[in-house]
């Protein structure tokens, strides 16, 4: 964007000097749907399903682009023999969040935020497929499937406190250890660090880490953190096994963010909902508290 600026502003200078002006009518960006939908097997707060459209840059709006009026439903699915099947009987119902009506701590959230579709109770178990449908006002259909893995946790951790920090408290080093299947694995952790461990979605985490087990296979995988923590730090790590198609978006996302930030082409990110940017992902998390001496 700073190059459009600066190519812009050489453009302006050297046309004051011409007697003809000359206008220049650039296009505005098609705006996109974007769709983040999420089942785990850890919170009802991070079952949701978030409906917006991306900005047009030459005419950015910084309030919420959610899309509201959709109906959305989440299905679990059944293995019959080889087959999935779908019971739309069976299926929960996601509400705009602001018509959930006065339920404590969602009332004051749902006047801020457009286009978060939510099911307090609905609960998402591991081994288990789910199908998300979408039915967009305009008319517009959507479909995605997602597959909850089996949950894989952490066997141990250790702590070494070594040296003092800028601010006078500890450094705190965590490493630790989990037992890895002999199966394609793909992980996505979410670090907190705060005494509180709810989050009310996924971009409420501080940090991700997204891998597989490409190079260590079937076995004990440590994962170790270079920078310290301080001592009286509260982590709360999510510690989840997510799918192959849920890998690659989230490992895309994770690219186009670090090397283009919100201008990043969308085309970079690899979806797996068809027609629209996003993911719809299922977690099994495994969730471990940490609290570093002080």
């Amino acid at each position: 964007m700073k190059h459009i600026l600066y190519i812009l502003s050489i453009l302006i200078i050297t046309l004051s000097a011409c007697e003809k002006e000359i206008e220049v009518d650039l296009p505005p960006s098609t705006p996109q749907l974007v769709v983040e939908a999420s089942v785990n097997t850890y919170s009802p707060w991070l079952n949701y399903v978030f409906i917006s459209n991306t900005i047009d840059y030459f005419k950015p709006d910084l309030s919420f682009n959610g899309v509201k009026g959709a109906t959305v439903y989440i299905t679990p699915g059944k293995i019959i023999n080889n087959d999935t099947l779908f019971d739309k009987a069976n299926r929960y119902t996601f509400a705009d969040l602001s018509n959930l009506g006065n339920i404590p701590g969602l009332d004051s959230i749902g006047k801020s935020i457009s286009g978060m579709y939510l099911n307090p109770l609905f609960r998402a178990t591991a081994n288990t497929s789910y199908l998300l449908e979408i039915s967009l006002a305009d008319g517009r259909v959507i479909a995605a499937r997602t597959h909850i893995p089996p949950i894989v946790s952490i066997d141990s951790m250790k702590v070494r406190y070594d040296g003092i920090g800028e601010t006078g408290k500890k450094n705190a080093y965590l490493s630790f250890w989990f037992n890895d299947g002999p199966e394609q694995n793909n992980y996505r952790m979410a670090l907190r660090n705060n005494p509180d461990s709810v989050l009310f979605g996924w971009g409420n985490a501080d940090s991700y880490r997204t891998f597989d087990d490409e190079f260590v296979n079937n076995g004990v995988i440590p994962l170790e953190f270079l920078r310290p923590f301080e001592g009286g730090d509260t982590l709360n790590i999510y510690f989840t096994s997510i799918g192959r198609k849920e890998f690659r978006f989230w490992q895309s996302f994770g690219r186009a963010a670090n090397n283009g930030g919100p201008f990043a082409t969308p085309g970079n990110v690899k979806s797996n909902i068809d027609g629209v940017i996003g993911s719809f992902t299922g977690y099994a998390v495994y969730f471990k508290r940490i609290i570093f001496d002080e």
